[in-house]
């Protein structure tokens, strides 16, 4: 009977809690499906007041731009009859239409009757932005009506209206924005509700509340082109002023291009469902503190009551198999008696005699462990006064020095003779004690890691999910204290969508792990960390459970995904770098546009003021493209001059041009400066221009490249260009392995006098012949030669070949005779040019002012006071230096008064003409006197016919040089036609 009742009130307990546990789980699912259903219903309605009060804006506005389209269609008419009838006293007799209309709709702040560029043909103010927008201003179905952006006067925002009259001549009305604002106030949205009317762009019309602030504004959180043409959008957030609402916008159906959106307060709609959340949430609460509650009293009473039944038949097996069992003894003792008796066992266990079966009280006291005696004396003598059974556990001392732990249990009976004695048991429990001891060292030792643990750590419950223990690290890291940790289950700190993936993750049979997952944990502040998880399924007070270190990352996650932005943005502008754009658009399924922008002159202005000013110049230039990016695209940087944006849309690729070139051409402020920056702009499509984004960013690119300086300039990539770099890189590849082979050659051009044509000097020019006998223009490879840096090994080839030159006119009699060698600004500016032609001089051993040099004007430009010194030391050496091409480029008297020249040359370009045009004539005149009025001597380039020859010498120019006389030549030849008289014009 006894184990069946046992195993009915365990059976009845267990179903009180597994019934408990299912009406728990009913009404947590009731309580949440209700809770959700009723935030749900809520903010349904929420969305059905918003589209009401969208359809009550949308009637008024349909309603009064139809009353203003029809007073100017009436305008419109009888303008067109005027016009016609009248034309001349038309726009005079359609004032008093125009009055009667502004006195009937006295929301219009004018209305002007203009011509196509918007100037005003009646009395009033036209509109000079009239022809930017009225091409692009959208109009509705059957409506003629075309309403432009808001414009700012005197304070006050207008609308303008334009309606055609004719095809010349334009209705002109300006709506006052409070006419539009009477439409979306005192509306039914609540105290933080808003209703907003704004245009096809996105630019606030009319706002309700604070109108004075956003007016004018763009609404930023609304995509006018997500909208359906007949739909509606609906979002949750107001980024002008960050606070969440039920946002309706919708398209006004039919003529009149605009958007209505009615935002009601989230907040305010949730409010009262939050005092229900929260009073289910008490309610749910309440239920399973009670539950678990009364779970616990019904287990701790099974408990006690299991607890008394198996010592009661622990107790009869022990009193009858006490002997069997061997370390087990007996004892008794009758009350008044000073004799206590026992079994062999109990003998054998306090290591006595064989044979002894008693002693006396003090004896057997004397046996006891000496701090152990008086609490078993007071035991035995409470249980002699009281009646009671006891129990006690005490330690004794063996007569060959072993400590030894008994369990005696004791009882007061009266036997049929009426004497009171006592009796009982003995158990020696040394093992036990020593097994216990062992135990308590494990887990006091395991408590102690527990708990110090710097880092979070606890125990759940497998099959529940409930902590069962945490240590303080946990409390300290997530602020939840110890008993709201064990009345949480592990769900309760996880992001709501986490539930499944810790399901599974649980359903994975491990015995140790390491997780290299990173979860999301909530702490109690609402704060979301990063841990990584490191685990062991252990079993934890009859539980399956797993223990759990809990280790924060949050910060190294942070890093982590600093370093990933770092390595797809540019840190000076936090734009994407040109290979994540990249790797983005190759992501896009669509076409697209690449617009590549070169600035010129950010890397000066760094130089000139600093770092920090540039750096701010190009943040301020980044924006400002970010900005434009943002309707269309994305945007990229390549430190330091160069901006790549990408037009996803490109039905705005002109606009966005527009915009860009408007932007760009916008001078910079920065420290109290003004900064104007010249933008080459290329452009390139995808896939017509390339199959992947790194190749249409390479073409745009190149397009930027070859758009020539000065301005804002704007160039398409086209085959052509590539084709043409190709041949320039073709053609610097040919000049690389002529300059190796010695394919060029110098010819020689005699400078003579003019006065009797007498050789005084030979100019050395260079020329590059071809395998048919024709020869590839210095014009053409030279320049190429110039921007690669060839142009100083080939300079250096050239003096060479003058320095063997002049060596051989001093061999064949023609020693009076110098060389000009043309020396471009970077072999001028490299390198040591007077010390590499002392060395050329030494080494062929050339008199002093054997070689002379020309050079331009730009090499004078670009570092002057390094020039003036190179021409000093060239001057110490004898070298004359003429003025090449003077007059030509950014001509300055300052040159000819400060630097030590000696020889001016006047380009062919004046001399052409100079005996035919009065005016070439004159500019040579003035500077053949300006160069004598200086002391130098003046040489003529490119003379051909005698008329020139004339002029020249009639005029006082000393030298000249051209066709007329001598062709450039190899040095033999030139050598032979010079050994021939010279035949002057007649």
């Amino acid at each position: 009977m006894e184990p069946s009742l046992a195993n009915g009130r365990h059976y009845s307990t267990r179903m009180i809690g597994l019934s408990g546990l299912l009406l728990g789980t009913v009404l947590t699912a009731a309580l949440i499906y209700l809770v959700l259903h009723d935030r749900a219903m809520r903010l349904r309605a929420a969305e059905h007041q918003s589209r009401a009060v969208v359809t009550g804006i949308e009637r008024l506005l349909k309603y009064r731009f139809r009353n203003l389209e029809r007073a100017m269609l009436g305008i419109a008419g009888d303008g067109e009859r005027l016009f016609a009838s009248v034309p001349e006293q038309a726009p005079d007799l359609l004032l008093e239409a125009i009055a009667d209309v502004l006195h009937r709709h006295e929301e219009l702040e004018d209305i002007v009757l203009v011509d196509r560029d918007g100037g005003a043909i009646t009395r009033g103010r036209g509109d000079p932005a009239f022809p930017a927008w009225i091409g692009q201003a959208p109009t509705g179905r059957n409506s003629a009506l075309r309403v432009g952006p808001m414009q700012r006067r005197e304070g006050r925002w207008l609308l303008p209206m334009a309606l055609p009259m004719t095809d010349r001549h334009w209705i002109l009305a300006r709506l006052r924005s409070e006419a539009l604002q009477e439409v979306v106030s005192d509306l039914d949205t609540g105290r933080r509700g808003i209703a907003v009317v704004t245009d096809r762009d996105g630019r606030i019309l009319a706002r309700s509340p604070d109108p004075q602030r956003f007016v004018g504004e763009y609404d930023r959180g609304l995509d006018v082109s997500r909208i359906p043409a007949r739909g509606e959008t609906l979002r949750t957030r107001s980024p002008l002023d960050d606070h969440r609402r039920i946002i309706l916008s919708r398209h006004v159906s039919g003529s009149y291009p605009t958007v209505v959106s009615v935002g009601i307060s989230q907040d305010e709609v949730l409010a009262p469902w939050r005092w229900f959340a929260g009073w289910a949430l008490v309610l749910y609460a309440a239920y399973w503190l009670g539950f678990w509650y009364l779970l616990g009293n019904l287990r701790r009473t099974e408990s006690t009551r299991s607890a008394l039944l198996h010592e009661l038949r622990q107790g009869a097996e022990r009193l009858r198999t006490a002997q069997r069992l061997g370390r087990t003894g007996v004892w008794e003792s009758a009350e008044g008696s000073d004799r206590i008796e026992w079994s062999t066992q109990v003998s054998d266990i306090f290591g006595m005699p064989d044979g002894s079966s008693s002693a006396s009280r003090e004896a057997f006291y004397a046996a006891v462990h000496p701090e152990d005696r008086e609490r078993l004396a007071a035991t035995v003598a409470s249980a002699w006064k009281t009646g009671e059974n006891f129990t006690i556990e005490y330690r004794i001392l063996r007569p060959d020095g072993q400590v030894r732990w008994i369990a005696v249990r004791g009882a007061t009976v009266v036997d049929r003779d009426g004497v009171s004695k006592m009796g009982g048991t003995v158990v020696d429990i040394t093992e036990r004690k020593q097994a216990q001891q062992k135990v308590a060292d494990a887990e006091r030792q395991f408590r102690l890691m527990f708990e110090r643990n710097p880092l979070p750590f606890w125990v759940f419950d497998t099959e529940t999910l409930c902590f069962l223990e945490v240590n303080e690290a946990a409390v300290r890291h997530y602020g939840y204290s110890r008993e709201e940790f064990l009345s949480m289950g592990i769900l309760d700190m996880r992001p709501a969508d986490a539930a499944d993936a810790v399901r599974r993750d649980l359903v994975e049979e491990r015995a140790d792990y390491a997780d290299t997952r990173v979860w999301v944990h909530c702490k109690r502040d609402g704060t979301l960390i990063e841990v990584q998880v490191h685990g062991a399924a252990i079993e934890f007070r009859g539980r399956p459970a797993r223990l759990v270190l809990a280790e924060d990352v949050s910060r190294r996650m942070a890093y982590e995904r600093e370093l990933a932005f770092r390595a797809s943005h540019d840190d000076a502008t936090g734009l994407l770098t040109v290979t994540a754009l990249a790797e983005r658009l190759d992501g896009e399924t669509g076409g697209y546009d690449i617009v590549c922008v070169d600035l010129h002159g950010l890397d000066m202005i760094g130089a000139t003021l600093g770092s920090d000013v540039g750096a701010a110049i190009a943040r301020t230039v980044a924006e400002r493209i970010d900005w434009i990016a943002r309707r269309c695209g994305l945007v990229a940087h390549l430190p330091s001059e160069t901006f790549v944006l990408a037009i996803l849309d490109r039905t705005q690729r002109e606009g966005v041009l527009s915009a860009l070139t408007a932007g760009l051409a916008e001078p910079v402020h920065s420290h109290d400066t003004i900064h104007y920056l010249e933008a080459r702009i290329g452009v390139a499509r995808h896939p017509a221009d390339g199959q992947s984004a790194g190749k249409v960013i390479d073409r745009a690119a190149l397009a930027a490249h070859l758009v020539e300086r000065g301005g804002i300039e704007v160039a398409r990539y086209t085959v052509a260009m590539e084709e043409g770099v190709s041949r320039r890189l073709a053609l610097m590849a040919q000049v690389r392995r002529a300059i190796e082979r010695e394919e060029f050659q110098v010819h020689f051009q005699p400078i003579r006098c003019t006065a009797d044509a007498a050789p005084v000097a030979l100019e050395c020019l260079l020329r590059w012949p071809q395998p048919d006998g024709g020869y590839i223009s210095p014009l053409e490879f030279v320049p190429l030669c110039e921007r690669s840096g060839l142009i100083v090994t080939l300079g250096h080839w050239v003096l060479q070949e003058a320095a063997r030159a002049a060596a051989c006119l001093r061999e064949r009699g023609w020693s009076d005779l110098s060389i000009a060698v043309n020396v471009s600004a970077t072999q001028f500016h490299g390198r040591d040019l007077a010390g590499e032609i002392q060395r050329l001089s030494s080494q062929h051993g050339l008199r002093r002012g054997a070689l002379h040099i020309e050079l331009t004007e730009s090499a004078l430009l670009d570092h002057p006071e390094r020039a003036t010194d190179m021409l000093r030391r060239l001057q110490q050496q004898g070298v004359c230096v003429a003025l090449d091409d003077f007059g030509t480029g950014f001509s300055s008297m300052s040159y000819l008064r400060d630097l030590p020249i000696d020889t001016l040359k006047l380009d062919r370009m004046f001399v052409e003409s100079v005996d035919r045009d009065a005016r070439s004539a004159a500019i040579c005149r003035a500077l053949i006197a300006l160069g004598h009025a200086v002391d130098l001597t003046v040489i003529a380039e490119g003379v051909e016919r005698a008329g020139q020859y004339r002029w020249l010498r009639e005029h006082g120019c000393e030298q000249m040089q051209g066709y007329l006389f001598d062709r450039p030549q190899p040095l033999d030849e030139t050598l032979m036609a010079l050994a021939r008289p010279a035949e002057l014009p007649s």
